[in-house]
C-alpha cells in the first residue's frame, strides 16, 4: 500500500528478501527469538522529503512499511546506534513511535540519499529509504565571475572562441537550461558583434559576427547570462571583457589630398617648401611613419628631399622656372609594420617668376564628336569642353577672380548666355550648357575665351572658339495641309499619277533626321490600287479602278524622318474615282417574239424592245426612237425586207455588243403572204 505523510512520502511493502548489511546483523538475535528461529519477514518503506525545509519538519511513519493493523508493542529497534550516524545527526527517529522528523536544514547536494531499518520486538523489519528532493535553491555559477578574451582585429567573422559553462548542483530542469549574452556599450541600432553558441553536448562559444576594428573600440565588454529552469529563474553571470589585438590594417593617411607650394626660383637648397603630416591610428611600429619620395614617379634629378621622421620638404639644388615652373612630387608614407602599409601624397610645388608670359589657353573638346560640336538636345550643366589655363609667371597656375590682382583670371565672352564657364580646379574650367539649344533657331555660335593674369600690368590670352549646334531629331515632318483630295478617272492604266505629297521636316537639312520616307496605310482594298513613291511622295494606280466597285478610296498617308528613333505625321487622302463609259448595255431577253396580222396597218407597234442599264452611274445616252418603216404588201411578198431601220441604226453604233446580242426581224413570205415576224438573239 502506499499513502502520503506531510513533508513526505511513504510506500511500504512486504517482501520475502532476507536483510542485509549492518542493520541485519545487529537486529539477527532479535529476529531468532521473536520468530522461534524462522525466517524474518522485511518491509520497505520509502520517504521523500524537499530540501531547506526548517529541522522538526514531519518526513514519516515508520509504521507505516508494517501491513495494515500490525501495531508493533515496545517501539522499534533502530539499525543505526551510533552518534556519529548521518542518519541520526539529519534526522530524529522516535522508536517508540516511529515518527521520523528532520533534525536541520537538508541539503540534496551534500547527500540525497539516506537509509536505514527499524525491527519490532516480533521480528518484523522494516527496511527505510529516505530521498531528498532537489529544490532550486542553487543559481547556475562560472567557474570565475569574470573573463578576458584578446581577439585580433584580423579575425575573420564565425570564429568561436570558448568560455566555460556555468555549473548549477541542483538536478534536472533545477540545471543550467541556457544563455544570454548582453552587450554593454554598443551604439544604438548598430547589429550585434558577438552571439553565443551552446548546444548539449558541445562546449558554450562566444562566436564572431562581424570584423573588429580596434581603432573604432579597443574593448568590448560582455555579459553571459545563465539560467536555470526553477519558478523563479536563477540566474549567475559571466563578465566578459574582450580586447581587440592590433593589426596592421591601417595605411598612413596624409592630412591633406594634395599639398601644394611656392617656392620662388632664387630660393638656396635647404630651404624648407612645407611640412607633410601623415598618421597611422595603429600601435606601435605599426603606427610609425617614415616619408620618402618615390624617385621612379617623380623628381628623378633629386630637386628635393624630405625629411624621413619629420617630414619636412626641403630644397636640394637651385631651381630654374624658364626650365621648369612647377615640380610634382609622389611622397610615400611608410609604417614600421611586418608587412608595412604605404600611402601616397602629390606635392605640387610651383616655381615664382616675375610677369613675362602672357597666359596660355588650351582646349579639350567632352562632346560626343571630340569636336566643336555640341548637340541641340544638351541639357543645362552638360559638359561640352576642358579649359585649362597656365601660365609661365609666378602664380599662372592658379585660378584668380578677375581683377583680384593674383592668379589667371578667364572670362567667357559671346554665347548670348547660352553657354557659361565652371570652375574646377587651379587653372582648369569647364565649359558647359547654360541654355536651351534650338539649331532650327541659331545653328552657330561665336565665343572667346580671354585669360588674364594677375601680373602688373596684366597680361592677356584670347581664343576664339566656333561651336556648331548639332541636330537632334526633334522636329517632326509636317504636311502643308491635313487633308488631300484628287480624281482620277477609272479608265486610267496602272501607274497613272494622282497626286504629289510632300512634307517638309525642320531638322538639318541633308542629316536622316530630315529625310522623310512616306508610306500608305488604310484599307487592304485601297492599298491593292493606289502606291505612293517612298521619297518622291508621288501617288500613283497600282492596279486598274473600277467605279461601279469602289467609288472613292480613303488613305492615310505617313511621313517618317530618318532619326533614331524616327518621328512621323500623317495626314488624310481621298481619292475620288471617276465614271467612264466602261460598261455595254444589254438586252433583257435573249429572244423576243411577237405577232401581228398580215393587213395590219402601217405605224401599228408591233413590240418595244430595250437594252438593259449600265453599271455606270451616268446612263449612256439612249437612241433617238425611230419608228419601223411601214410594210406594204407588196414588199413584205417577194423581198422579204421587213426589218425595222432603227434597229439597224442601233447596232451600227453598238457592235461589240451586237456581236453577243444581235436582235433581228424576219418576216416569212409563203406564196407572196407575210407570215410572222421574230426578233432573235445570238
Amino acid at each position: 500500500m502506499a499513502r502520503w505523510l506531510r513533508a513526505g512520502r511513504c510506500r511500504a511493502g512486504q517482501g520475502g528478501a532476507a536483510p542485509t548489511g549492518r542493520a541485519l546483523a545487529l537486529l539477527l538475535p532479535l529476529w531468532l527469538c521473536a520468530a522461534g528461529g524462522g525466517a524474518a519477514p522485511v518491509y520497505n518503506l520509502s520517504l521523500a522529503v524537499d530540501e531547506g525545509l526548517p529541522a522538526e519538519t514531519l518526513v514519516g511513519d515508520i509504521r507505516a512499511g508494517l501491513p495494515p493493523g500490525a501495531d508493533p508493542p515496545g517501539g522499534f529497534l533502530l539499525s543505526e546506534g551510533s552518534g556519529e550516524s548521518a542518519v541520526l545527526a539529519d534526522f530524529h527517529v522516535q522508536p517508540e513511535t516511529g515518527i521520523i522528523r528532520t533534525a536541520r536544514r537538508l541539503d540534496r547536494e551534500r547527500r540525497a540519499r539516506y537509509s536505514f531499518a527499524a525491527a519490532t520486538l516480533r521480528g518484523e523489519v522494516v527496511q527505510v529509504e529516505i530521498a531528498v528532493t532537489d529544490v532550486n535553491d542553487h543559481p547556475p555559477r562560472f567557474p570565475k565571475d569574470s573573463l578576458q578574451l584578446n581577439i585580433s582585429e584580423l579575425s575573420p567573422p564565425g570564429t568561436a572562441f570558448r568560455l566555460p559553462a556555468a555549473r548549477d548542483p541542483d538536478a534536472g530542469g533545477f540545471g543550467t537550461q541556457g544563455y544570454a549574452l548582453v552587450e554593454e556599450g554598443g551604439a544604438a541600432g548598430e547589429p550585434p558583434l558577438f552571439q553565443l553558441r551552446y548546444v548539449r553536448p558541445e562546449p558554450l562559444e562566444l562566436v564572431l559576427l562581424r570584423r573588429l576594428d580596434r581603432e573604432r573600440a579597443d574593448v568590448h565588454r560582455l555579459v553571459v547570462e545563465a539560467w536555470d529552469g526553477g519558478s523563479p529563474r536563477r540566474r549567475g553571470r559571466l563578465r566578459v571583457s574582450v580586447r581587440v589585438l592590433d593589426e596592421n590594417d591601417n595605411a598612413p593617411a596624409f592630412s591633406r589630398g594634395e599639398y601644394r607650394a611656392r617656392l620662388r626660383e632664387d630660393a638656396p637648397p635647404g630651404t624648407a617648401v612645407c611640412r607633410l603630416r601623415a598618421t597611422d591610428p595603429d600601435l606601435g611600429a605599426n603606427g610609425e611613419v617614415r616619408y620618402a619620395i618615390n624617385r621612379r614617379q617623380s623628381d628623378p634629378d633629386g630637386y628635393f628631399a624630405v625629411e624621413e621622421r619629420s617630414g619636412v620638404l626641403r630644397l636640394r639644388r637651385p631651381l630654374d622656372r624658364e626650365a621648369r615652373a612647377l615640380h610634382r612630387l609622389v611622397v610615400e608614407a611608410r609604417d614600421g609594420g611586418a608587412q608595412p602599409e604605404v600611402s601616397s601624397v602629390l606635392v605640387s610645388v610651383a616655381v615664382l617668376d616675375v610677369n613675362d608670359n602672357r597666359p596660355s589657353i588650351r582646349l579639350l573638346y567632352l562632346t560626343e564628336t571630340g569636336g566643336p560640336r555640341v548637340s541641340e538636345g544638351a541639357r543645362p550643366g552638360d559638359y561640352v569642353a576642358r579649359v585649362s589655363v597656365s601660365d609661365a609667371d609666378e602664380g599662372g597656375d592658379e585660378e584668380g577672380a578677375e581683377g583680384d590682382g593674383g592668379g589667371i583670371a578667364l572670362a567667357l565672352l559671346g554665347g548670348d548666355g547660352a553657354f557659361a564657364l565652371r570652375t574646377a580646379g587651379a587653372g582648369v574650367f569647364f565649359l558647359c550648357v547654360a541654355g536651351p539649344l534650338d539649331r532650327e533657331s541659331r545653328d552657330l555660335y561665336e565665343l572667346r575665351l580671354v585669360a588674364t593674369d594677375g601680373g602688373t600690368p596684366p597680361l592677356s590670352a584670347e581664343e576664339p572658339l566656333l561651336l556648331r549646334v548639332a541636330d537632334l531629331n526633334d522636329e517632326t515632318p509636317a504636311f502643308p495641309q491635313p487633308h488631300y483630295r484628287a480624281a482620277v478617272s477609272e479608265a486610267a492604266s496602272p501607274g497613272t499619277a494622282v497626286l504629289r505629297l510632300s512634307a517638309s521636316d525642320a531638322d538639318e537639312p541633308g542629316s536622316p533626321n530630315a529625310e522623310v520616307r512616306y508610306a500608305l496605310e488604310g484599307d487592304a482594298a485601297a492599298l491593292a490600287l493606289l502606291r505612293i513613291d517612298a521619297r518622291s511622295g508621288a501617288v500613283s494606280t497600282r492596279a486598274r479602278l473600277d467605279r461601279e466597285r469602289q467609288a472613292a478610296l480613303e488613305l492615310r498617308v505617313v511621313a517618317r524622318d530618318g532619326g533614331v528613333p524616327p518621328r512621323a505625321a500623317a495626314c488624310r487622302l481621298s481619292v475620288r474615282v471617276e465614271d467612264a463609259n466602261d460598261n455595254e448595255p444589254r438586252f433583257e431577253r435573249a429572244v423576243y417574239r411577237a405577232r401581228m396580222p398580215e393587213h395590219a396597218a402601217r405605224g401599228r407597234r408591233l413590240l418595244q424592245v430595250s437594252p438593259t442599264r449600265p453599271r455606270s452611274a451616268r446612263p449612256p445616252e439612249r437612241p433617238r426612237s425611230v419608228a419601223p418603216p411601214p410594210l406594204s404588201n407588196t414588199a413584205a411578198g417577194s423581198r422579204g425586207r421587213g426589218r425595222w431601220s432603227a434597229v439597224s441604226a442601233y447596232r451600227q453604233s453598238h457592235k461589240r455588243s451586237l456581236s453577243r446580242n444581235t436582235c433581228s426581224v424576219g418576216n416569212e413570205h409563203s406564196s407572196g403572204l407575210q407570215r410572222e415576224s421574230s426578233v432573235s438573239s445570238g
